[in-house]
């Protein structure tokens, strides 16, 4: 087994238990725009300080920053968006979704920008993915979600962005950019990306009294540690591009983090389950069994 394969397997891992902390924001009520400033506040102050202790000339700015940099501001949007959209839909119909569609395109953009090939099983597994939609949205899925319209509207979203970041960051890496000096500009990116949402939608006057009133202790935890496993999951999926991961591979083997959340939403949230939904979980993996 290659040393890029593990690094994206244990990727997923991390961004899977990440990933149910959105959950968590969304169950809450938190506000999902300063759960991601102290998200990205957090990422960026732990980045900081392993470049401070390791080696300071990482913090060197260039082009490819730029790119990480902005990577960091468009993954700020998709991570907000994330916490609407399970307001919305159960995480056993986004994530599945989500696992469908931000491959399927990352996959499409290797193609096409990074000329990568796939072989005939490859094929075969995106095909049987496609499945997974037809066995998720039902008529009756529409009066037991809150707003599956709106939800679905925002799983091709957050699906669009990841794919592109994901791209994004490929080509950074790829120009030999440093793991760490990368996360620090991504994670630096997405606190910037926050600030820029809440002014946008608060203006600057608004900015300090929005962030203070919908503060609280817990919410900085869960944040935090959100960033935590983000940062280490991020830290994995890099590697394995510098190992010569490609980028449709990476990113599918990458979002069997779904199984994660959506057990862990069943167990601590009691959400809706049934054979159909057991079913497309597990044509997901199979899919990702015959791309991977």
């Amino acid at each position: 087994m290659e040393i890029w394969f593990i690094s994206a397997v244990m990727g997923a891992i991390f961004a899977g238990l990440s990933n149910f902390l959105f959950k968590i924001a969304a169950s809450r009520g938190y506000n999902p725009e300063v759960f991601s400033l102290y998200g990205g506040l957090a990422a960026t102050i732990l980045t900081a300080l392993v470049v401070i202790f390791t080696n300071p000339s990482l913090f060197q700015f260039s082009r490819f920053a730029a790119i990480m940099l902005f990577a960091g501001m468009i993954a700020s949007i998709g991570g907000i968006i994330k916490v609407y959209a399970l307001r919305h839909i159960d995480s056993t119909i986004y994530f599945p979704l989500f696992k469908l569609l931000s491959p399927a395109l990352a996959i499409a953009i290797g193609i096409i920008w990074f000329s990568e090939h796939f072989s005939f099983v490859e094929w075969v597994g995106m095909s049987i993915g496609l499945t997974v939609p037809l066995l998720l949205i039902t008529k009756t899925e529409n009066g037991r979600q809150n707003n599956l319209k709106a939800g679905l509207i925002m799983v091709v979203l957050t699906a669009f962005i990841s794919a592109i970041v994901a791209a994004m960051n490929k080509f950074a890496i790829d120009a030999e950019i440093s793991v760490i000096t990368g996360i620090f500009y991504s994670s630096f990116g997405v606190l910037l990306g926050t600030i820029g949402t809440i002014v946008y939608k608060k203006g600057v006057r608004s900015l300090v009294k929005h962030v203070y009133t919908d503060t609280n202790s817990k919410l900085i935890i869960y944040a935090s540690l959100r960033a935590l496993l983000i940062n280490i999951s991020f830290a994995f999926i890099l590697y394995a591009y510098t190992k010569d991961g490609t980028l449709g591979i990476v990113q599918t083997v990458h979002s069997m983090y779904i199984l994660i959340p959506i057990v862990l939403s069943i167990i601590f949230y009691n959400e809706h389950w049934n054979l159909r939904k057991a079913i497309a979980i597990v044509i997901s993996v199979l899919s990702l069994a015959l791309l991977g």
